[in-house]
C-alpha cells in the first residue's frame, strides 16, 4: 500500500543466552567462549526475526550512547568452538540443558524456535543441550534462583542509560537472589568500573568507563548476546 510507510530501528533491548557460572562447565571461560563461537546469530535474525533485529555484540544496543563499536564480537565458527572445548578438556563436548521461555517477549518473539536453532548450533560443536521450559512465572522464578544451566532471557531498557543494562544485568550485586544477573557472573573489576560510572556526571568520562565495562564483559563472556529486536512503526 503506497499510503503506508514503515519505520524501523534497533530497539532499546537485548535478547541473550546466559550461562550459569555457578555450575560446571560454565566456570571455564574457554567453554563460554566456545558457546559464543557456536551460535549463528545471523541465521537467527534472518530466519526467526525476518530481518527485524540486529545480531548483538555487546549487552547494550548500538543506538545507546556509550556503545563500544570497537568490539567485533565472537564470529560464528563451529570449528573454533570445538577447538576451545578440546582445550578445556572436553574434546567430545558435554551434555547440558538450555532453558527457554514459553511465551513471546519483545526481544524474543519465538523463544522455543530460537532455542531449537541454538540447540542445533550447539550440537554441531559437540554440545548436547536438552531444551527445558516452564510456565512463565515459574521460569522467571527458577532462573532468578540459579536452577538452570543455560537460559534465554532479555531486557528492555527503562531509561536510556547504559547503567540500566550493565549494572542491572551483569554487576555482581545483581546475583543476590532473586537475581537479575542470571549468569551469576561476579567480576570485581567490572563492579569497580560500574560504580565509578554511577558516581560521575561527566558523560565523556562515563562513556570511557562503559567502553571498559563492555571490554571486560566481552573477555569474560558470561552471555551469548543474541539480538537487539527492532522497533517498528507503520503510519
Amino acid at each position: 500500500d503506497d499510503g503506508l510507510q514503515l519505520l524501523s530501528q534497533a530497539g532499546m533491548n537485548v535478547g541473550y543466552l546466559a550461562m550459569n557460572m555457578d555450575k560446571a562447565p560454565f566456570k571455564d571461560v574457554a567453554v563460554r567462549r566456545a558457546i559464543n563461537h557456536a551460535v549463528n546469530k545471523k541465521s537467527l535474525v534472518d530466519n526467526l526475526y525476518q530481518g527485524l533485529a540486529l545480531p548483538a555484540v555487546n549487552p547494550i544496543p548500538p543506538t545507546m550512547w556509550g556503545y563500544h563499536k570497537g568490539i567485533a564480537g565472537y564470529e560464528y565458527n563451529p570449528e573454533k568452538a570445538k577447538k576451545l572445548l578440546a582445550e578445556a578438556g572436553m574434546p567430545d563436548g558435554f551434555k547440558t540443558t538450555l532453558w527457554a521461555m514459553p511465551v513471546p517477549r519483545p526481544y524474543m518473539p519465538q523463544p522455543m524456535k530460537i532455542a531449537q536453532a541454538i540447540q542445533a548450533d550447539l550440537q554441531a560443536a559437540g554440545i548436547e543441550a536438552e531444551i527445558v521450559t516452564y510456565e512463565w512465572g515459574t521460569y522467571l522464578d527458577k532462573v532468578q534462583r540459579g536452577q538452570h544451566d543455560m537460559a534465554l532471557l532479555g531486557w528492555t531498557g527503562d531509561n536510556g542509560d547504559p547503567d540500566n543494562f550493565l549494572y542491572v544485568l551483569l554487576d555482581k550485586s545483581a546475583t543476590k537472589l532473586p537475581a537479575n544477573n542470571i549468569a551469576f557472573y561476579r567480576s570485581d573489576p567490572l563492579h569497580e568500573v560500574l560504580i565509578e560510572a554511577q558516581k560521575s556526571s561527566d558523560q565523556k568520562r562515563r562513556t570511557e568507563l562503559y567502553y571498559l565495562a563492555q571490554e571486560i564483559v566481552f573477555q569474560d563472556a558470561p552471555w551469548v548476546p543474541l539480538v537487539h529486536a527492532a522497533q517498528t512503526a507503520a503510519f
